[in-house]
């Protein structure tokens, strides 16, 4: 896919991709890897307000309008301008990169939706490699790759779907049956063996080694429509990942209270609410946290500036009876944490990535020596939250982990 053929990009599926995404500020490309980019709209280096909102919008407008690199380079310049963003690389590089990297993948991933409609999947079961011509540049890997043709769940293409790095120009087109048969083969091709290298990043949370495919630059070695929308898996695979809870998901985003230069203490509140009356029922539970919150759902403002949706019949439906007591202590955990930590995961099932929050703090219980209060959210909706005793140190701590988005100052 070269430049002029951006004006014709513009595709439902890649514009719900790229507007379903949250602006993450990063001071190296490094510090958001992997899935975590399906998930967060980044540019390196641009921490400054309004910055980074400016260029999402941008893009939206290439995107979705189908602009050129030389229509970018203007909103580029008008930015620079009006922000005082001092950027790194010079503007010719810096530009193409921004721009052609969030429109081949919003590309890829919208791609990817409609590949995998389950008529079009009957249809067309197969997926063949396309090597660009015309690259300045072109990989050896991936011109060997040109052609190859394997089934469309093949495990192959978790690793080497395209783009494949900095500028890879490779795309991925659909086969029926009887296209690959014409070609004279029976059945798809082997997969070829894939071969692991280290390659250590520099992040703001200091090195971080990662694996990587030969041929596949770092940062690029994973599937950007299965971490988008998430793979197909039978009810009882699904089933069986969620009996596994916390196992389910593995952690993308580097980081932790180390890193981040936290207190590995933090300090005990004294509670503004006293515990509540216990419930014998979902609906009494219900009941507890709608008189806690102030309605059947509330929209809390957290410290960071971000909304947090609180739908009591969907929290009552995800928590235990037993904690009923505790709920009044919920809205002083969202106004007053002691901190916001941003995470993204990936199901080991799917594939698929979610980015969740986390806000942390302690609160005063002689019975058991504190307690430690966590709630989670996704997408700004508040999906659960639990407490435990502060004798349970390391569960704290594997709280405090990813980018620390908001601290409370000491």
């Amino acid at each position: 896919m070269n430049e002029a053929e951006y004006r014709s990009l513009p595709f439902d599926e890649a514009i719900k991709y790229f507007r379903q995404k949250l602006d993450v500020p990063t001071a190296r490309w490094a510090d958001m890897l992997h899935g975590a980019h399906t998930r967060a709209f980044t540019v390196a280096g641009a921490t400054k307000e309004g910055v980074l909102s400016d260029f999402r919008a941008a893009i939206d407008k290439a995107i979705a309008q189908g602009t050129t690199l030389g229509d970018f380079r203007k909103d580029f310049d008008r930015i620079v301008a009006t922000r005082g963003w001092d950027y790194k690389g010079n503007r010719g590089w810096r530009t193409r990169t921004i721009y052609e990297t969030n429109l081949r993948t919003a590309y890829a991933a919208g791609r990817y939706a409609q590949m995998t409609d389950p008529a079009v999947k009957r249809y067309q079961p197969y997926w063949r490699y396309r090597h660009q011509d015309g690259e300045a540049h072109p990989r050896p890997e991936h011109q060997a790759w040109n052609g190859l043709t394997l089934k469309a769940d093949d495990p192959w293409w978790k690793t080497h779907h395209p783009p494949n790095g900095w500028g890879c120009q490779c795309d991925v087109e659909p086969v029926t049956r009887h296209e690959l048969e014409s070609t004279g083969r029976k059945g798809p091709d082997r997969a070829p063996k894939v071969e692991m290298r280290k390659a250590v990043l520099n992040t703001s949370a200091g090195p971080h080694t990662i694996e990587v495919p030969k041929g596949i630059d770092p940062g690029w070695g994973y599937h950007i429509g299965e971490a988008a929308f998430g793979a197909q898996i039978s009810a009882d695979a699904m089933a069986a990942w969620k009996a596994r809870g916390a196992e389910t998901f593995e952690r993308l985003t580097p980081g932790d209270w180390q890193s981040a230069g936290r207190p590995e203490q933090i300090p005990v509140d004294q509670p503004k609410a006293k515990p509540g009356e216990a419930a014998a029922s979902e609906d009494e539970l219900r009941a507890r946290i709608q008189a806690a919150i102030g309605g059947a759902e509330q929209a809390f403002k957290l410290p960071d500036g971000e909304p947090l949706l609180v739908d009591a019949a969907a929290l009552a439906a995800h928590m235990p009876v037993n904690r009923a007591a505790f709920v009044p202590f919920l809205p002083e955990l969202i106004r007053d944490p002691y901190e916001i930590w941003l995470s993204f995961e990936q199901h080991k099932g799917t594939g698929k990535v979610v980015l969740r929050k986390r806000v942390i703090k302690m609160i005063e219980n002689r019975a058991r020596g504190g307690i430690v209060l966590v709630a989670q959210s996704s997408g700004g909706i508040l999906e659960a939250w639990t407490l435990v005793p502060a004798t349970r140190p390391g569960y704290l701590q594997r709280q405090r982990v990813g980018k620390l988005l908001w601290a409370r100052k000491e």
